[in-house]
C-alpha cells in the first residue's frame, strides 16, 4: 500500500514538473524566448563544489545561454570562451548567465574560487547531456568536403601527394598548404642568407632561405613560407607546417591579433572572424563585416566548420586559448586547414606584443606597411621612455561583483608600462606560483595599498568603467578616503583598449599626461569626474 503511494506521488511530481516546464516553454515561446532544463557532468576541480544540474537554457534571438548556479558561494568570476562573467548573487550560490555556443560539445570554463588563503582559478569542463546522440550538422557538412577535394581545386596534383579518399597528414594544409612535396629543391640543402632583427619580441623568430621565409614561434611550430610559383621543397620535416602564398582567406579567431593585423595593411587577407561586428571595436574591422568582406565562422572554440570550408579558409590564426581545445585544433587540420597559435601575450615586454606586426606582415605579404607602422609607434614609445620619472605611484584595478579588487600583477603588461612611462606601480615584486597576470585582494588589504597612490586608474574593459568618483565611492565607501579621489586624480580606461593591440605607445602617452597633467588629450583614458554627469 505505501510503496503504490510512493509511486502515486512520484507520478504527480513528475507531471507538475513537466508541466512546469512546457508552461514556462509555451510563456516564453509566444515571445521568441524558448527555456529548457538539461543535464550535465562536470570535470576538473577538486570535486567539493560544482555547478548544479540541471542547467537552465535559454535560447532568444538566435542567442543560447545558460544559467550556471554554483554550489558553493565562493566563485567571484567565471571567464568562458574569453569572455569575463562576474558572480550575479554575492553572499548566495555563486550564478552565472553565460553565452554558450552549442550543447553538441563539452564546454570549457574557468572559474574564480575566493575559498582559498587566495583566490584560484580553476578550469572546468562541462558535459551537456539531454540531447539526442547525433552528429552535429557542421561537422557532418564538414566532412562531406575532405581536404583533398579542396586542394584539387586550387593546384594540380603534385606527384607523391596522398591519393584520394586518403588521411591527410596532422600538419596538411589546405588549397596553398600543405605538409610537404616532391620539389627540385631539398630543404635539408636550404642555406639561411638572413633572419629578421627583432627588438623586443622573444616568442617568435623568422629566418630566410633565399625567397622562403621560416617562421618559428616558441612552444609551437615552424611553418615554411612557399612564395607564389615556387615549388615546395623535398624533405621538408614532418613537423614543419608549408604555407603557400599569398594567404588571403584567414580565419582569425585572436581578437587581439586582429587589429595587428589591421594596422600592417593585411585586413584584406582575412575573411572570417570569431566574434560578430557589434563585438568589435577595431573600427576598420567592424566596417568589413557590416560590408560583408569578413563573416562571422563562429567562436575559437566552436568554428563554423561549414562557412569555414565554404569560403575556402587557408589558415586558422588562433591565440592560447586553443590549448584547451585540442579537438578543435586536430578538427581544423583534419579538414587541411593549418593551424598557428599566435603567442603574442606571452611577451615579457610590452612592446614584444606590438612587435609581432612585423610577423603579420611577413605572413600576408604587406612587410613594408608592417615595419614602417612599428618603427613609428617604436619612436613614440621611445620618447616617453626618455621622460624623467615622475616618482608619482599609480593603481591599475577594477571591483569586482562581489566587491574584490582586481589588480595586475608586477609582470603584466600594463604594470610595466606604467613604469615605462614614468609612474611606479604600487604592486611590487610579489611571490607567486601561477602564470596569471591578474589576481583579486580584499578591499581590506588593497585598501593598504593604493590609499596613497597619487592616480589610480579604474579598468573599464572589464564590467564597464566609471563615470564619477561618486559612483566608485558607491561601490565601497573607503574609496573616499583615497588621495587621489580626495585630489581628482582618477581615471579610467575607455572599453576599446583591451582590443587595441598596437595602441601601446598612445596608451603609454596617456600614462604620462595623466602623471604629468601637462595635456588632457587622451586616447584610451579619461579623467572621471567628481559627480554624475
Amino acid at each position: 500500500m505505501a510503496g503504490n503511494v510512493m509511486k502515486t506521488l512520484k507520478k504527480i511530481k513528475l507531471m507538475m514538473t513537466f508541466m512546469g516546464l512546457m508552461l514556462m516553454v509555451t510563456s516564453c515561446g509566444s515571445r521568441g524566448v524558448t527555456s529548457y532544463a538539461v543535464e550535465i557532468t562536470m570535470e576538473g576541480g577538486s570535486g567539493k563544489a560544482g555547478i548544479e544540474s540541471p542547467v537552465t537554457i535559454t535560447e532568444a534571438d538566435g542567442r543560447m545561454t545558460a544559467r550556471l548556479v554554483w554550489s558553493s558561494p565562493n566563485y567571484d568570476y567565471m571567464i568562458v570562451d574569453g569572455v569575463k562573467y562576474d558572480n550575479e548573487t554575492p553572499g548566495e550560490n555563486s550564478t552565472f548567465t553565460v553565452s554558450v555556443d552549442s550543447l553538441d560539445e563539452p564546454l570549457t570554463v574557468i572559474g574564480d574560487t575566493v575559498a582559498m588563503s587566495t583566490p584560484h582559478e580553476i578550469e572546468y569542463v562541462i558535459h551537456w547531456g539531454g540531447r539526442p546522440e547525433e552528429e552535429p550538422d557542421h561537422d557532418k557538412a564538414a566532412r562531406d568536403k575532405p581536404a583533398q577535394d579542396k586542394s584539387a581545386q586550387d593546384a594540380p596534383k603534385e606527384a607523391g601527394s596522398p591519393a584520394e579518399g586518403s588521411q591527410p597528414d596532422d600538419h596538411a594544409g589546405t588549397s596553398r598548404a600543405s605538409a610537404g612535396g616532391t620539389g627540385t629543391a631539398s630543404f635539408a640543402a636550404l642555406e639561411p642568407t638572413g633572419t629578421m632583427n627583432l627588438k623586443y619580441a622573444k616568442k617568435f623568430s623568422i629566418t630566410l632561405y633565399g625567397d622562403y621565409r621560416l617562421i618559428n614561434i616558441d612552444e609551437d611550430r615552424d611553418y615554411l613560407l612557399v612564395p607564389e610559383g615556387m615549388e615546395v621543397p623535398a624533405d621538408v620535416p614532418g613537423e614543419t607546417c608549408v604555407l603557400k602564398v599569398p594567404l588571403d582567406a584567414s580565419y582569425v579567431a585572436s581578437t587581439s591579433a586582429m587589429d595587428l593585423v589591421s594596422k600592417a595593411g593585411a585586413l584584406g587577407m582575412v575573411r572570417m572572424a570569431s566574434l560578430e561586428a557589434d563585438d568589435w571595436h577595431v573600427d576598420e574591422v567592424r566596417s568589413a563585416m557590416e560590408t560583408g568582406d569578413i563573416v562571422y565562422a563562429g567562436k575559437y572554440r566552436a568554428p563554423d566548420y561549414e562557412v569555414i570550408m565554404g569560403e575556402g579558409c587557408d589558415l586558422a590564426v588562433e591565440n592560447t586559448m586553443i590549448y584547451h581545445e585540442p579537438a578543435v585544433r586536430e578538427k581544423l587540420e583534419e579538414l587541411g586547414i593549418p593551424v598557428m597559435v599566435e603567442m603574442s601575450s606571452y611577451e615579457e615586454h610590452p612592446l614584444g606584443r606590438l612587435e609581432w606586426i612585423r610577423l603579420y606582415g611577413v605572413l600576408f605579404g604587406t612587410e613594408g606597411t608592417a615595419d614602417e607602422y612599428f618603427e613609428e609607434q617604436m619612436k613614440k614609445a621611445q620618447f616617453i621612455m626618455e621622460q624623467p620619472d615622475t616618482g608619482l605611484s599609480v593603481a591599475f584595478f577594477h571591483v569586482t561583483a562581489d566587491g574584490m579588487i582586481n589588480v595586475r600583477k608586477p609582470g603584466d603588461y600594463v604594470s610595466k608600462m606604467i613604469e615605462m612611462s614614468g609612474g611606479r606601480y604600487i604592486i611590487k615584486d610579489k611571490e607567486d606560483d601561477d602564470a596569471l597576470s591578474v589576481m583579486n585582494v580584499q578591499m581590506e588589504d588593497f585598501y593598504a595599498l593604493a590609499r596613497d597612490a597619487d592616480v589610480i586608474i579604474y579598468d573599464g574593459t572589464i564590467g564597464g568603467g566609471i563615470r564619477s568618483t561618486d559612483e566608485l565611492v558607491s561601490r565601497n565607501a573607503l574609496f573616499g578616503d583615497f588621495k587621489a579621489v580626495r585630489r581628482g586624480r582618477v581615471y579610467c580606461t575607455t572599453d576599446d583598449f583591451f582590443q587595441k593591440t598596437t595602441g601601446m605607445a598612445d596608451f603609454m602617452n596617456d600614462l604620462h599626461n595623466a602623471l604629468t597633467e601637462e595635456d588632457d588629450d587622451f586616447v584610451y583614458l579619461k579623467r572621471v569626474s567628481d559627480h554624475e554627469p
